[in-house]
């Protein structure tokens, strides 16, 4: 997506940077800079022209030397609110000193205190409210990221949300499709059974919240970035 090109352009970081990427989807992102072969080891991604992933690297111990990369780009890679420091802190020893952090993950509290006319995947919390506790828990709320990234020793960052567009949908079958594909957000926490009633019940779900039959579908997200200092 273009938007994540435009991110990390913004952290104006080299060119030809060695760059780490981990979390959902991570191989899926184009990057406008780094150069290098790159290595793939379960939801790490690593853009290098030295470094080496062993079979056995995880996001809290990659086994990359220190200050070896430019930048790391961490998305849905936290899993929990308990494992925020200890992720950062191997972000914080890996990076090169000037080297930036680059975080994004789901604002679930922005999700939830919204209407499903703005985004439509919160008819799932509605449904099955555990759906929405369990987001809370899988999702650090972007004070806690802010705070953590200030204990592991980053400067200079900043923190925003930026609503992410899914899709642009003119009929509701069309919308159902895209749901059975791409799912929403915590819907692997409900049985196969909820699923499809799920799916059943959404034309007539949607044309309550889209009564014209045309509507954008979004996604909040936490974005933060930061810098290991000099």
């Amino acid at each position: 997506m273009p938007m994540w090109s435009d991110l990390i352009i913004d952290l104006d970081l080299p060119p030809a940077g060695e760059i780490l990427l981990a979390g959902d989807g991570a191989g899926d992102i184009d990057l406008p800079i780094g150069s290098g072969k790159r290595l793939s080891v379960g939801n790490l991604v690593l853009v290098t022209r030295q470094e080496d992933l062993g079979d056995s690297a995880t996001v809290t111990a990659t086994g990359l030397n220190d200050d070896s990369l430019d930048l790391v780009l961490l998305r849905d890679a936290m899993g929990s609110l308990n494992n925020l420091a200890r992720v950062l802190r191997e972000a914080y020893r890996i990076l090169k000193p000037g080297g930036g952090v680059m975080i994004t993950e789901l604002d679930v509290e922005t999700l939830l205190e919204s209407q499903p006319q703005k985004y439509p995947q919160v008819l799932l919390s509605r449904m099955y409210p555990y759906v929405g506790e369990y987001l809370l828990r899988r999702h650090p709320r972007p004070m806690d990221i802010a705070i953590g990234l200030v204990k592991t020793g980053f400067k200079d960052g900043d923190e925003y949300r930026l609503d992410v567009p899914l899709g642009h949908f003119r009929d509701y079958e069309t919308y159902v499709d895209s749901v059975a594909v791409e799912g929403w957000r915590g819907m692997d926490q409900i049985t196969p059974e909820q699923r499809t009633a799920v799916l059943e019940r959404l034309p007539e779900l949607m044309e309550s919240v889209a009564p014209a039959g045309e509507f954008d579908d979004l996604e909040p997200i936490t974005v933060a970035r930061a810098y290991k200092p000099f």
